[in-house]
């Protein structure tokens, strides 16, 4: 087994690092203080109980473990915590029982863009007892299907844009000119010919500008586009959904003055999760953030596993786990991994 260096301290041997792992184990299994007589006694380390006081006492002295009370046993730190888990990434499977796929199918029959976000975030909660968390696709990064301009009354039209995944975006747009349904039909259709199988980033930063420059006689195609413009402008912000935070509140370390203070922030300020995910986006693989690796000085003694999912090859938004820093990792850890692949195949086919 090989030996594990952290920060400037010593390695710690096989033993220790054995002994950290269980006892880590043993505490998110049953949330209170480990000692050393019972946990020798149930773990069938081949030691006294005398040699694992000396052995809990070093690790406590390295920071992976402390004593919340002088009488008591050790529960660990952050730092354990993450030993513990950067020793599960190394060898974890993405394996399911039946109830995971049936989820999943369910997932993958819905045909509304919303209820499969509501649908995920639902999966991930009852699966892990947390509370599940998903930051939706920006909407740049969602591709043209169809464009349709509808009258309002004289000066304004609604634009109504459907995308790939199924996804509408409407919006208002005030015109100067009185222009007849007619023209509005086939400004639709030329703007469905012209902007279809495009993101609306990639139409937003080059393809209006292309069919700028193109040359066509017959239509108004300045208006067309600058209703189309108008009707993009502000379109890019993401969702954050939320399911299960009535599970963290069944917690009895989440519902302590501190945490449960954490958590009203986290549902009264979505700003706050919302950073916290957009940092996974940046990267590719499942990340894990214990405690004050959290670096938002509102968040107190919570975990986020969060993973991102992608359409084709872009990372497009992120899913994830809420939970205390006492969370089943072993369990929640393959969970946002395997689920994130559901979302990014899933996505990717619908916007085929």
């Amino acid at each position: 087994m090989a030996e594990v260096t952290l920060n400037n301290d010593r390695m710690l041997d096989e033993r220790e690092s054995a002994i950290l792992r269980a006892l880590v184990y043993e505490y998110i299994l049953t949330g209170k203080p480990v000692g050393s007589r019972s946990f020798v006694q149930k773990y069938s380390f081949s030691i006294s109980p005398a040699t694992m006081r000396n052995i809990m006492s070093d690790l406590e002295m390295l920071g992976y473990l402390k004593q919340p009370h002088t009488s008591a046993g050790r529960i660990p730190t952050d730092r354990g915590y993450r030993f513990y888990v950067d020793s599960l990434l190394e060898k974890y499977n993405f394996s399911f029982n039946d109830e995971i796929k049936i989820k999943e199918e369910m997932i993958t029959r819905e045909l509304q863009l919303d209820k499969i976000f509501d649908s995920i975030t639902k999966l991930l909660s009852n699966t892990s007892r947390y509370a599940g968390v998903m930051l939706t696709p920006r909407t740049d990064f969602a591709v043209v299907k169809r464009i349709e301009l509808i009258p309002v009354d004289t000066s304004e039209i609604l634009m109504i844009l459907v995308t790939r995944t199924g996804m509408v975006i409407t919006k208002k747009v005030v015109v100067s000119a009185n222009l007849t349904p007619d023209s509005l039909l086939e400004y639709s259709r030329y703007l469905t010919a012209e902007l279809c199988g495009y993101s609306l980033h990639d139409i937003k930063m080059t393809i209006f500008e292309k069919l700028r420059l193109e040359k066509l006689t017959g239509l108004n195609k300045e208006m067309a586009l600058d209703i189309a413009e108008l009707g993009l402008i502000g379109e890019n912000e993401s969702e954050l959904h939320i399911d299960g935070i009535e599970n963290l509140l069944k917690i009895p370390e989440m519902v302590e003055e501190e945490r449960l203070n954490s958590l009203l922030n986290i549902i009264e300020e979505k700003n706050i999760l919302r950073g916290i995910l957009e940092i996974t986006m940046e990267m590719d693989g499942i990340r894990t953030m214990i405690g004050e690796e959290i670096e938002n000085s509102r968040v107190t003694g919570c975990s986020v596993v969060a993973a991102p999912y992608k359409i084709g090859n872009r990372n497009v938004g992120v899913i994830g786990v809420l939970g205390p820093t006492r969370m089943d990792y072993e369990k929640v850890v393959p969970l946002v991994d395997y689920t994130g692949r559901v979302v990014s195949d899933l996505l990717t086919r619908m916007s085929k």
